[in-house]
């Protein structure tokens, strides 16, 4: 009786911190997770992009809001997906959450709104243009898409291994950053342009010194 007090108390005291964490970019960027009762919900990673993105992507539809009325509604239509992206979150075998679907449906709520808020990066992300756009593109156009994402963070110093250990919300950071980068890159190359054009020969002289890396 003593021991199910206890792993009651522990299970509200999980609870109590999971509404406490913060999603902020070290959150991101460190990969954290957070518990309820004994179960470690972590964030989506880039290595299996391909398996949770499609389900993730059903059930994102779906909500409509983060209410446990709204939960019960996606555990009666999507179970199967709900199961199925929780074990990705979880890392608990599929079997299990089963389980712990029939043996607690408020617990099964609770995790999934744990992993719709570690996850907020992917739930919260609005369609951008670009992805719009994709779904009137070839496969393979779709491929070059990704592919071209992950050059531009090789480029900016990141290794492919690294990138395919990022969660998909510090994927989605650093490439926003490096989309961020290359544009003011661009910009200051063409106002250097410019101003090397219409500069006369004494002006761009001391244009150029000035860009020189220093020697200190």
């Amino acid at each position: 009786m003593l021991g199910n007090h206890r792993s009651f108390l522990k299970l509200i005291l999980s609870i109590k911190n999971t509404r406490a964490v913060m999603m902020n970019e070290f959150f991101l960027v460190n990969n954290r997770s957070i518990t309820i009762g004994d179960i470690n919900i972590r964030q989506f990673q880039m290595y299996d992009f391909d398996e949770w993105a499609p389900v993730a992507k059903v059930i994102k539809n779906f909500i409509k809001n983060h209410s446990d009325e709204i939960y019960k509604s996606l555990l009666k239509v999507h179970a199967a997906e709900v199961i199925t992206l929780l074990s990705k979150s979880t890392h608990q075998d599929e079997t299990a959450l089963i389980s712990i679907a029939e043996a607690s449906e408020s617990l099964l709520i609770q995790l999934v709104g744990a992993m719709i808020k570690v996850n907020d990066a992917f739930f919260s992300e609005k369609e951008s243009k670009r992805k719009s756009r994709r779904k009137s593109q070839s496969k393979n156009a779709d491929q070059a898409n990704w592919f071209d994402s992950f050059q531009l963070l090789i480029e900016s110093g990141h290794h492919s291994a690294d990138i395919m250990q990022m969660t998909y919300g510090a994927f989605i950071s650093y490439l926003k950053a490096a989309q961020k980068q290359r544009s003011q890159n661009l910009l200051t190359n063409t106002h250097l342009m410019r101003a090397a054009q219409h500069a006369k020969d004494k002006a761009y002289a001391k244009l150029t010194d000035e860009l020189k890396p220093s020697e200190d």
